[in-house]
């Protein structure tokens, strides 16, 4: 018998210029895979137009956190993996717990 764990997060970001939220950007992460996901919504197309460079930069730094936390999700399911082979766990357990 073994405890089966999963964790889902959600992650948001904005880029803001003048105080206005110009895009706007969500992830969805969860240690299951497949399901992973990352969006992005132009609040404001005007400023948007106006400021690509800056806000694309912003969305580049965003797909580069959900990056790290996916890597850190990953991390945590090897290591319990490596827990469960450790105390003798298989993967039949799991499924029967």
């Amino acid at each position: 018998m073994a405890l089966r764990k999963t964790k889902s997060m959600s992650l948001t970001g904005e880029s803001v210029i003048n105080g206005t939220t110009v895009v706007r950007m969500t992830a969805s992460l969860s240690t299951t895979g497949g399901t992973d996901s990352i969006n992005q919504y132009v609040q404001n197309v005007d400023l948007y137009n106006a400021n690509k460079h800056d806000v694309r930069k912003d969305i580049s730094e965003f797909q580069d956190y959900v990056y790290e936390q996916q890597d850190a999700i990953d991390a945590e399911v090897a290591a319990d993996k490596e827990a469960a082979k450790a105390t003798g766990a298989t993967d039949t357990d799991k499924e029967a717990a």
